[in-house]
């Protein structure tokens, strides 16, 4: 705690860890990957993703390291996908995600439905002028990029757990945690090798959710 007090880590956190890749080369995603995720994708989906050979994977423990929220999808002059990152709140595309990341999936809450999940877009609008949350502090307006999604649901509906798992001494969610949330669903998977480890197994009455 006393190292994210100091200003250099706030420095380092926006202006040089996030740009920091142990490759000149681009990511291991391909463009059939990305058609295939994005026919699935559905406004509401939440989406994990991964970039291995980033530094901020190697400072952020557990199986993903960015969590992004759909919000609309194939909308001119809009933007589909909300995300927290290095620049607080960043409006981007389903294509963005995918070409930052060695792995993405989607995720769906089967319980995010009708009137609430429109609550939740509306939402989503509403937090554009909320800053990152250097801190991970889920008490101030600040947003890291996972507690962006667990705020956008105020009933906790996904069921994601805030225990303190990394010793910051107050509740804290990560985008491992959204992936451990006991009501999520995974609707798509680009590493296929990774699909017995599916929390909740994805059939056809789940995707029509």
């Amino acid at each position: 705690m006393w190292i994210m007090r100091r200003k250099a880590y706030h420095f380092a956190l926006k202006n040089i860890i996030p740009f920091i890749r142990f490759s000149t080369y681009y990511t291991s995603f391909k463009g059939w990957k990305y058609l295939e995720g994005y026919e699935l994708l559905k406004p509401g989906d939440f989406i994990l993703t991964i970039d291995k050979k980033k530094l901020t994977t190697l400072l952020i423990p557990g199986e993903f390291s960015h969590a992004a929220f759909c919000r609309s999808k194939g909308e001119k002059g809009d933007w589909e996908v909300s995300e927290m990152t290095h620049k607080d709140f960043t409006k981007s595309y389903f294509f963005d995600i995918c070409k930052e990341s060695d792995r993405v999936v989607i995720c769906r809450c089967p319980q995010w439905t009708g009137d609430y999940l429109q609550e939740m877009i509306n939402r989503d609008r509403d937090f554009s002028t909320q800053p990152y949350d250097n801190m991970f502090d889920m008490k101030s307006d600040a947003l890291s990029c996972s507690e962006h999604i667990y705020k956008l649901d105020p009933e906790n509906r996904l069921g994601v757990s805030t225990e303190d798992v990394i010793g910051i001494g107050s509740e804290y969610v990560s985008p491992t945690g959204l992936w451990n949330a006991q009501n999520k669903i995974v609707v798509w998977d680009s590493d296929k090798s990774k699909a017995p480890l599916y929390s909740l197994q994805v059939n056809e009455e789940n995707l029509n959710v």
